[in-house]
């Protein structure tokens, strides 16, 4: 993680909050410009290619001016009645509607999705070349690979990024005006393993990861309805411990299973068989182009080379392609069931969960799980995989075993299972930690602390349902320790006594908390202190079955797991709870989840320079970059 001055050291821009907005949601700048106005008509998009070359030439006279005002709002007329799938963005990137780009997609996505359902195959591919030419979903993918994705400053080989909205918008100038052409060859990186070893990394262009993102949006609809229950991994309003807690059903006192195949497949991203995956494929309108991107190859060291299996780690695309490859596992694991150990026992007699490549098996019997294991073996070499016989191992679940950063365990004598967090995961965590602060000596103390909350915050909270009290409680106490040091070696001459009154200080009902006071925007000083990991144990509300957020006959049970997850979310920070409840959990700017995994910010109605409250009725919560992209309109009325 950056510092909290940003990357390199630099202070990060934060948008200023500038007016309220109108109760109908329209803004008052700019209205009376014709650009404006076509915006203000409520296009998804934009206009039509043909009213967007609206006649805004060379205003030599004032007739010639009103002239040209006639013919803008009589174009506004006809945009209005024009469909989101033939829309052009009107004259740049922060003109975007993107409320309505949003509705477009999710719409062409659930029709997708109910049409896969049904098996109505034609209707499928019709609805996905719409939505592989949509305008609405060409913006949306710029926007997520451009100003959301946490990859977004990483170039590819042809060392190009697009972190301004100009640049943004050129990119979606140029991507809609070229059709998809053969890709260029991704650039191999490496990053750490948790072994020590190193992961290989393909990172595409930028205009690449865009078009994977736009075919990605395509093609995931069609697949939902069908992709197995068990299935966890890189798919929307699933979580990592949707699958930890199937796992703790089965091994439960009440769960019969007491033996776990706990297996690794070797290098599945770099391994997997591209002609089975354009099988799999089938008659997808943009097959030849995921094809060609399998294909592509990749540049390390100056030197090309060919990919004849795998996908990159790295593309946008690539993850779903990978659950695409390795569903059904658990189709085979009933079949053996019912053919081996009889019907009896029907299709459940075999546990199993899958999170990306990173599947268990479990079985009430040790035997029936070695006879499963050369069955796995085979399914998995189809698909040009094979098992790390050394990591894969079959165990007691009395023994435990590690998944996800969880350790899970059978407890004697009564069987009851227990989820912690996995010991060697929290030894790193806390390592990290360490190394910060060394390379971190002379920062302010208020920086280490704005630094090192929403990092225990977030490692806290993905715990928060496991069995974590004594984790916490040790996490704290070494994290307090590192800080104590970190304050000696600022001070070598001055005692604890001083120090302990410098640094730290009572809390509510807690002493001795590392803490120090800062100035807030209206000048007031209010202190800062460090958050602590300890949380109270949660109950866990899992996913239902193949539930989906894409399906539109679950939308009412999406909203209460959105608000469940913003109590999860949110639960510590009363007002932003408020706040976030009061608007349903969705962004005003651009109405999709708020609780979607983007950055989130919270945005003042009117501006505190204009007398601006911290009121929860002066307050909104919007994504990061639609604050941003909402706030450039409010500059340039400024700037004007």
């Amino acid at each position: 993680m950056n510092s909290p001055g940003g990357k390199g050291g630099e202070r990060k821009r934060r948008p200023t909050c500038n007016r309220s907005d109108r109760a109908d949601g329209t803004r008052t700048l700019g209205e009376t410009q014709p650009e404006r106005m076509l915006t203000a008509a409520g296009v998804i998009t934009g206009v039509p290619h043909a009213i967007a070359e609206v006649n805004l030439q060379d205003r030599k006279d004032n007739s010639a001016q009103a002239g040209r005002h006639a013919m803008a709002q009589n174009n506004v007329d006809i945009a209005m009645h024009a469909t989101a799938a033939r829309n052009r963005p009107t004259d740049d990137w922060h003109s975007i509607d993107w409320a309505g780009a949003n509705r477009e997609v999710a719409r062409l996505q659930q029709r997708i999705f109910r049409a896969s359902q049904q098996k109505q195959w034609r209707r499928v591919r019709n609805l996905q070349k719409l939505l592989l030419r949509s305008e609405a979903n060409l913006v949306l993918s710029v926007r997520q690979v451009t100003q959301v994705a946490k990859g977004k400053r990483t170039p590819g080989v042809d060392g190009r990024t697009a972190l301004t909205a100009q640049t943004r918008w050129a990119l979606i100038q140029e991507l809609r005006q070229t059709p998809m052409t053969r890709p260029v060859p991704v650039r191999r990186i490496y990053i750490p393993k948790a072994n020590g070893k190193q992961r290989p990394l393909g990172i595409p262009t930028i205009e690449d990861r865009v078009r994977q993102n736009v075919v990605k949006t395509a093609l995931e609809p069609a697949w939902e309805p069908h992709f197995e229950a068990t299935s966890y991994g890189f798919r929307p309003g699933r979580r990592t411990y949707d699958a930890v807690y199937l796992l703790w059903t089965r091994l439960n006192r009440n769960g019969a299973s007491r033996w776990v195949l706990d297996a690794d497949v070797r290098g599945a991203y770099d391994h997997i068989s591209h002609a089975f995956l354009l099988q799999q494929l089938g008659n997808f309108p943009a097959r030849w182009q995921i094809k060609a991107w399998l294909e592509a190859g990749y540049v390390e060291y100056g030197t090309i080379h060919s990919t004849m299996e795998g996908t990159p780690q790295g593309g946008v695309i690539s993850p779903l392609l990978a659950n695409i490859a390795l569903d059904g596992l658990r189709a085979r694991l009933n079949e053996l069931s019912r053919a081996a150990i009889g019907s009896r026992h029907g299709a459940g007699y075999f546990g199993y969960a899958r999170y990306a490549d990173d599947f268990v098996v479990t079985a009430p019997d040790k035997g029936h799980l070695k006879d499963a294991l050369p069955k796995i073996r085979d399914w998995l070499a189809i698909r040009g995989l094979e098992l790390n016989e050394e990591k894969t191992r079959i165990v007691s679940a009395y023994d435990g075993f590690d998944f996800l950063g969880f350790t899970i365990r059978k407890m004697a004598p009564n069987g009851k299972c227990l989820t912690t967090p996995q010991k060697s995961k929290v030894l790193a965590k806390l390592r990290e930690l360490k190394g910060w602060l060394h390379h971190h000596r002379n920062d302010r103390q208020a920086s280490i602390i704005a630094h090192l909350n929403p990092i225990v915050r977030g490692w806290a909270n993905y715990y928060r349902y496991a069995s974590s009290s004594r984790v916490y409680a040790y996490f704290d106490a070494r994290l307090w320790q590192m800080l104590w040091s970190w304050c000696l070696r600022r001070h070598p001459t001055k005692n604890r006594r001083w120090i302990g009154r410098r640094y730290f200080g009572a809390f509510g009902n807690r002493s001795m908390v590392f803490m120090t006071e800062r100035k807030d925007r209206r000048g007031r000083k209010v202190p800062v202190f460090l958050v602590q990991a300890y949380q109270r144990h949660a109950a866990y509300v899992p996913v239902k079955g193949t539930a989906s957020p894409m399906d539109p006959a679950l939308q009412d049970y999406w909203d209460r797991q959105r608000g469940w997850k913003g109590h999860y979310a949110y639960g510590h920070n009363r007002l932003k709870y408020a706040i976030g409840f009061r608007q349903s959990w969705r962004c005003p700017v651009c109405g999709d989840d708020l609780l979607d995994g983007d950055p989130v910010d919270t945005h003042h109605l009117v501006r505190v320079v204009d007398g601006g409250t911290d009121h929860p009725s002066n307050l909104e919560m919007r994504h990061e970059a639609c604050h941003y992209n909402d706030h450039w309109l409010d500059d340039a009325s400024i700037c004007a």
